[in-house]
């Protein structure tokens, strides 16, 4: 009876010890911490995290502002958790005796990571899955970085190559792996200088250059170390705000007493403070404001704006000049085709109502449209912000012996 006792307890040890990691909640400890942060776990929460605590499957990190939280995993992954950000490790089972079959599952909120792949990643690449809130980004044995909020979501690789594809019926957020089809983009480590980005409301992610990043795309030394140092191949924490500039457009007029009917403009100087001249026409002028990111090559939807904006004149055949008003119109833009029509209904005092559209081509390099050159009956010039979500044109239009013109805003 002692024997058989001691044959099960025997039996038990060695059940345990031989229990696969994935059994383990222990997936991974923290190896240094910077500023406040905080792990949520089951029931739990706040746990002030510190040096050589475990790390569990079901852990969500939280930064502050000032907060870094670095993990080393189980199959030697390294995660750099930057500030202001939330990392759900949903689910983490590696088998060190058979690397193929683990499964890595995260997901980064909001906020930064760069995340260097373990053996668990690098032997199972179609079960490693980081998602945001918008994409789902698959690995290809790599080290990258991810920023993310509810707008967008940007990545740079340092080594290595990504694929990054938006949610939809090809791609699940529950699913493993690379995401595959047409609106998927891969980026790679030898596209210095790149990074791939997706904005809410757009088809696809783009491939964009950014200047103002530093050395995102230097590899890191085979040894792989320098993830613990917050200053190794890091971004701006302000980066993040600007993930995807905002590039707002404004009406100046060259006069300095505005027109009948105009309080759209501002002051020529004051509209052109940190913004740059698309189009005018002697009294109207369109500023943009800058921005290094160009969204409009890579877009292929069709886009309705609503008109946010206008003022408008009518010059009578004595060369009077009064107020119009542009009660109504529609603008769309068709990406894929890169064209745009547009409609506008115009009143004005002794005139009846006019209607007017127009139609032509969207160039995606300067964002600047105008009207077809046939059109002889009026005229309209006009840009979008490189974002695709703004627009603004001037129009002129004869009327009989006289002629309506003005500026419009829109937005999406």
């Amino acid at each position: 009876m002692l024997n058989f006792i001691k044959k099960g307890l025997l039996t038990a040890l060695v059940a345990v010890l031989m229990q696969p990691a994935w059994a383990t909640s222990r997936v991974g400890e923290i190896t240094l911490v910077i500023g406040q942060s905080e792990i949520e776990r089951a029931a739990s929460t706040g746990l002030v995290p510190a040096k050589g605590d475990p790390i569990q499957q079901g852990d969500i990190v939280k930064t502050s502002a000032n907060g870094h939280v670095h993990i080393r995993f189980v199959d030697g992954a390294l995660v750099s958790v930057r500030p202001n950000s939330v990392l759900s490790i949903q689910e983490f089972r590696y088998n060190p005796a058979d690397p193929a079959v683990s499964v890595v599952r995260m997901s980064l909120d909001r906020g930064e990571v760069r995340s260097i792949s373990g053996a668990a990643a690098q032997a199972a690449k179609d079960r490693f899955r980081l998602n945001t809130p918008l994409v789902a980004i698959g690995v290809k044995g790599t080290d990258f970085v991810t920023q993310t909020n509810q707008e967008g979501t940007r990545v740079m690789v340092n080594q290595g190559a990504i694929v990054m594809a938006p949610f939809d019926q090809n791609c699940k957020a529950q699913a493993l792996g690379v995401c595959s089809g047409s609106r998927a983009r891969e980026l790679t480590a030898d596209m210095v200088g790149m990074a791939l980005i997706y904005k809410s409301g757009f088809a696809d992610p783009s491939l964009q250059i950014l200047p103002g990043v530093k050395d995102t795309a230097k590899p890191l030394s085979p040894d792989r170390k320098g993830i613990d140092d917050p200053k190794v191949n890091s971004v701006d924490d302000k980066l993040l705000e600007g993930l995807f500039p905002v590039s707002r457009l404004a009406w100046g007029r060259w006069t300095r007493t505005p027109a009948p009917g105009d309080s759209l403009t501002l002051g020529f100087r004051d509209a052109m403070q940190g913004r740059e001249v698309t189009v005018g026409d002697g009294y109207y002028f369109l500023f943009r404001e800058a921005s290094t990111v160009n969204l409009l090559p890579s877009l292929t939807s069709q886009a309705e704006f609503k008109l946010s904006g206008s003022a408008a004149q009518y010059r009578s055949p004595s060369n009077d000049v009064s107020a119009a008003q542009v009660e109504s119109g529609s603008l769309s833009v068709d990406f894929a085709a890169r064209t745009y029509a547009t409609q506008l209904k115009v009143t004005a005092p002794g005139i009846s109502p006019q209607g007017f559209s127009y139609s032509g081509k969207v160039d995606p390099v300067s964002g600047i449209f105008l009207s077809e050159t046939n059109n002889s009956k009026g005229s309209l010039a006009g840009s979008l912000t490189m974002t695709g979500r703004q627009a603004g044109y001037l129009f002129s239009q004869p009327v009989g012996n006289g002629n309506l013109s003005g500026a419009t805003l829109w937005g999406r």
